[in-house]
Parts: C-alpha cells; sequence; structure tokens
C-alpha cells in the first residue's frame, strides 16, 4: 500500500513539471519529505501562497496516469540496453527515468558524450553541457529532484560563498552505472566514481555527492519560471550554487583549478548508452570550522540552573 502511495506521488510530481510553467511553483526545497521508514504529509507552494497537499491530490489523480506509465515501461523495454527490472517503474513519456519505491532510487538513462579531458559536471541534461561533462542525461535536473523529493529526500541547500565558502549539504547521493559492453553484450556495473580521476592523487574520486537542490529563477521578459539545474548542473563536480546534486567539497569552475577529469580508461565509448542509479542516503548537514559557534545554541543543564535560581531571586 505505501509503495502504491509513492509511485502514485511519484506520477503526480512529473506532472506537476509541466503543469508549473504555466501555474508556476515557489522553489522545489518547499516541497517536504520524510527520509527514512516514516511517512509525513508532503506539500508544495503554489505562486499565489496557498499549500497544496501532493498525497491529498495524487489520491484524486486518474488512475490511467499509472496505467499509461506501467504501459509505457513495457512498451519501452525493447528500446533498452540492460533488462529494465520489474520495479524501475518509467515516469513521463518521452524522459527516460524511472523510480524504485523498494529500494528507495532514481534511475535516469543517458548516453557517454565525453570520456577524455578535464570535467565540471558528471552528468548533464541532453543539449546543455556535454563539452564538460561525462554523460547527458535523458531526462532533467528538475525530474530527478522531483523523484528525489518523492522518495522522501528533501534537499539540503546548493554550495554558496556568501559571505563566506560554504560546500553543499543535505542527503549524500550515490550513482551507480549500467551499460552493455559492445563486444561482450554483457551488462557492465560500476561506481560513478570509477569513471572519475582525481587530477590531484590520479586515482578514482573518493569525495561525496550531495542533493542541495536546485532554485527556480522567473524570466522579467516572459514570466517563464525556470529550474537552474536544467541548465546544465544536474550531477557537478565544480561547485554550483545552482547545482542539483555537488560535491561535498570547494572545487573550483576556473579551468586551470579544475580537480577532476575524465578517466578515460574506465568509460566506454562515446555514444554508449547509460543508466545511472542514483541512490540518496544518509543527511549531512553543514560543515563548521572548530571555531565558530554553532547556528543555534542550546543550554546547559548548569545554565538553566543558574538562570532559574537568578529568576527566583529576582521574584523574591
Amino acid at each position: 500500500m505505501r509503495e502504491s502511495t509513492l509511485l502514485n506521488f511519484a506520477v503526480f510530481a512529473f506532472a506537476l513539471i509541466f503543469w508549473s510553467a504555466s501555474v508556476g511553483c515557489d522553489d522545489l526545497d518547499n516541497v517536504n519529505g520524510q527520509s527514512g521508514e516514516t511517512e509525513s504529509k508532503s506539500t508544495a507552494q503554489i505562486a499565489d501562497g496557498d499549500e497544496v497537499d501532493l498525497r491529498e491530490e495524487t489520491a484524486q489523480q486518474d488512475t490511467k496516469q499509472v496505467t499509461d506509465s506501467s504501459s509505457s515501461d513495457q512498451n519501452d523495454r525493447q528500446n533498452q540496453t540492460i533488462e529494465i527490472p520489474d520495479s524501475w517503474k518509467r515516469i513521463g513519456k518521452e524522459e527516460e527515468i524511472w523510480i524504485d519505491t523498494k529500494a528507495k532510487e532514481v534511475i535516469i538513462a543517458g548516453h557517454v558524450c565525453l570520456n577524455q579531458g578535464p570535467l565540471e559536471m558528471f552528468i548533464c541534461p541532453e543539449h546543455t553541457k556535454e563539452h564538460e561533462s561525462v554523460i547527458a542525461a535523458h531526462a532533467t535536473a528538475l525530474q530527478v529532484h522531483l523523484a528525489l523529493t518523492a522518495l522522501g529526500f528533501d534537499p539540503g541547500s546548493a554550495t554558496s560563498w556568501d559571505p563566506e565558502y560554504r560546500a553543499a549539504y543535505g542527503p549524500t547521493i550515490k550513482v551507480t552505472l549500467k551499460w552493455q559492453d559492445r563486444e561482450s553484450k554483457t551488462t557492465k556495473t560500476a561506481l560513478a566514481n570509477q569513471w572519475i580521476r582525481d587530477v590531484k592523487t590520479e586515482k578514482a574520486m573518493e569525495h561525496l555527492w550531495v542533493f542541495g537542490g536546485s532554485q527556480f529563477w522567473e524570466d522579467p521578459d516572459t514570466d517563464e519560471r525556470i529550474y537552474y539545474g536544467d541548465s546544465g548542473e544536474l550531477i557537478c563536480l565544480s561547485n554550483f550554487s545552482t547545482a542539483t546534486i555537488d560535491v561535498n567539497v570547494e572545487s573550483s569552475q576556473s579551468n586551470d583549478g579544475l580537480l577532476f577529469e575524465a578517466f578515460t580508461e574506465n568509460i566506454p565509448p562515446v555514444g554508449t548508452k547509460v543508466y545511472a542509479i542514483i541512490k540518496p542516503g544518509k543527511r549531512i548537514e553543514p560543515k563548521k570550522k572548530a571555531d565558530s559557534k554553532p547556528v543555534v545554541e542550546t543550554k546547559s543543564d548548569d545554565q538553566s540552573r543558574t538562570q532559574s535560581d537568578d529568576e527566583k531571586t529576582e521574584d523574591k
């Protein structure tokens, strides 16, 4: 029952992708979910400030959406290069994106667009930043954001430099890749890190990705609401305040300061179709300097007792 509810919720969330373009949604950070096993009320802030209970709205959606999604998934299997598990439920008709509510994973298909040279991104939406990404995704960054939220994982916050550098934070993200080997026709699997080489160590990247979440921008000329991550910043290796998923470490965008490059020996030929399995994990919070004060200070028992004694003295 819970799996069915999550799936229906995800289907409706993707309907919002196209609906929001004409109606307008506030930042997706306002779509609330609860990571872990407990369920919580999920809401989205609409432009006029009213809250829409997505679970309640989902229950009212025509079941034809789910049927169409399942039918599309079955008909599409012949066009895939690996076996699609039954637990992968395709969402959307044109974009190749699936959701697995049992494993709590989001899966996107794409193709290798670059296998050598410096990198700022690892995965970008198709027709955006293929010149500095390894994989071009056949789905949008907004769709990935919505799907992760539908699974109950709230985004944290993107990288910030105001007033000083703060790394992106939120649920950690593990990316596993699957593809069909052109020669053997067998399915290969690798962690995404193995396709990325650290320029300094010359070894596979060891840093974490986190789901910070991107934001919307409203074009003043057209009033169109644009999701920043769809300009290319889906899964990043250089820090961007517009990234949907970013590395949790300071990483420059300047050409002479790029930390990562394609691990050519581990990447299949350009054009190879690849499936990226995006699995959210434990949430990490902002890193603090050793001498910095906590964001919220709490009083110790001794402080509480002292304050209480002072209050009693004043009452006397």
